[in-house]
């Protein structure tokens, strides 16, 4: 299991963003833009910043990410070639549509962890599934290659390919069997599915967080485990959503503790509380437990 509640795009070479998301935010995992989000003029600044970042830069204990550009553009190989002597914890790989394009990647990677004595599949992939055909084969994907641990829906570029504005509505179901289609072939798979960010100018803020809110509490009911932000606010909103509280600890505990009771009892029907508890339920306290302990582990405390 990994701890990617929030995952917060970190702009090209916006160094002031950078320093803030890293001393001043419970982000878990920090993911430096090199595609999309980076304008082309800006692209080889941007790769020689988040080199100079990820060699250079103490993270404190946030994971390193990055998003390179595909390798069918003029940027992506000279950007896997940049990163790579970085050893990032994870790289997201953009559109992703074929098996074919992990593949390739991932020999890519392989071949430098083997010459440069790197253990097999340190550098761990995110998906990113960004178009219908990726969607479709979203699970081939993610079977393919054991550096693959999680996949990130692209709301923009998927709203784009189907020729339709992106619905922010408080509940829509516009993209609703798309979500549910990548929690699946991602659960399938044995890994993570990480939902979209949301963007908005600063005067949208009040409602884009009142969205967040709303629509996080939804993917979590879904299966996501976390989801991409790019705002600063609406880390600890997406944080408090995906984290146990310590009651939601306590009752785990609680409830193995009662379970083991039962057990020694010699009981074949075993209610603690009022509730049933067979197999199920005590792995999702168990689920609950690892997740309280690896947030703590990573920031200190249970936020």
């Amino acid at each position: 299991m990994k701890l990617r509640r929030t995952l917060l795009w970190g702009i090209g070479d916006d160094e002031k963003k950078l320093r803030e998301a890293i001393d001043h935010s419970f982000a878990d995992t920090i993911v430096m833009e090199l595609e999309d989000m980076c304008p082309a003029s800006h692209k080889r600044k941007a790769r020689e910043f988040t080199v100079e970042a990820m060699k250079n830069w103490d993270f404190k204990g946030k994971e390193r990410g990055v998003r390179i550009n595909g390798l069918d553009t003029e940027w992506g190989r000279e950007d896997l070639e940049a990163i790579l002597p970085c050893v990032p914890d994870v790289i997201r790989l953009p559109k992703c549509e074929t098996r074919d394009d992990v593949i390739g990647v991932d020999a890519i990677i392989t071949q430098y962890e083997l010459t440069h004595g790197i253990a097999q599949n340190t550098i761990e992939l995110i998906l990113m599934i960004e178009t219908p055909l990726g969607l479709m084969n979203a699970y081939e994907m993610a079977r393919c290659s054991k550096r693959v641990t999680g996949l990130g829906f692209g709301a923009g570029d998927f709203t784009c390919a189907l020729n339709v504005d992106r619905d922010l509505t408080p509940g829509t179901v516009q993209l609703l069997y798309a979500k549910q289609k990548l929690v699946y072939s991602a659960n399938a798979a044995g890994i993570q599915a990480y939902d979209t960010t949301v963007v908005c100018l600063p005067e949208q803020l009040d409602e884009m967080n009142a969205f967040i809110e709303a629509d996080t509490a939804n993917i979590k009911q879904m299966g996501f485990s976390g989801r991409s932000v790019s705002i600063m606010p609406q880390i600890d909103i997406i944080n408090g959503i995906f984290a146990p509280s310590e009651t939601d600890v306590a009752r785990a505990r609680h409830i193995i503790d009662g379970y083991q009771k039962g057990l020694e009892e010699g009981l074949t029907e075993i209610w603690v509380d009022g509730v049933y508890v067979d197999p199920p339920v005590i792995e999702k306290a168990k689920r609950t437990i690892a997740l309280a302990d690896a947030i703590i582990a990573r920031h200190g405390i249970l936020k």
